[in-house]
């Protein structure tokens, strides 16, 4: 069993520290030698878990999703506000988000060159994508989306308008200002009652 807990805590390790080098060093700085001394574990030690750099660039992509889908799965809320945290999982709100969306931002960038990547790439878009889309049915459950609007059309609007507020949440510095962001974002749900 201690042998579990170590392995647990050094795959942990090696997540953070996957997602800061990304950060701080972009692409160039994601290799198993970066992220071993980011980890403060042996290169040797991180390449038994991830023998290629694509492996390891997939697996960034994967720790995305899973630690978005487990803030969504801890959510104790309902209604609009159900509807609220998850979107707000999705914007640079803090350190972790922030993290997380410029490791996605990069990975995503190189998957439009790298083949192999793609599919890491898309499975984490199309999460959003579902997101957007439980958003709305959760607004229409609660009265609070007009039937007479499409919803496909509707959740593309609201990933679009999403996107849009993270890069400029990303480009606003360190860890921008939540008040502009979430009063576009609510306003647009508000909106989406009319006709």
């Amino acid at each position: 069993m201690p042998r579990r807990i170590d392995a647990e805590a050094r795959s942990a390790a090696i997540a953070e520290a996957s997602l800061r080098v990304l950060e701080r060093e972009g692409l160039s700085g994601l290799s198993v030698r970066g992220v071993a001394a980011e980890a403060g574990i042996a290169a040797a030690s991180l390449r038994r878990a991830f023998a290629t750099q694509h492996a390891l660039r997939e697996f960034c992509l994967q720790l995305i999703e899973d630690r978005v889908t487990a803030r969504i799965a801890a959510l104790e809320l309902t209604g609009r506000a159900l509807v609220d945290g998850l979107l707000l999982q999705l914007l640079p709100l803090d350190k972790e988000r922030r993290l997380e969306l410029v490791a996605q931002v990069q990975l995503g960038v190189l998957s439009l060159t790298d083949s192999a990547l793609r599919p890491a790439a898309i499975r984490l878009s199309e999460g959003v994508d579902r997101v957007c889309h439980v958003a709305l049915q959760l607004l229409a459950e609660a009265g609070q989306f007009n039937p007479g609007r499409d919803p496909d059309y509707e959740a593309q609007r609201l990933r679009a308008l999403l996107d849009g507020i993270a890069m400029h949440g990303l480009w606003s510095g360190e860890l921008p200002e939540a008040g502009p962001m979430l009063r576009v974002l609510s306003r647009h749900l508000d909106e989406l009652t009319g006709p």
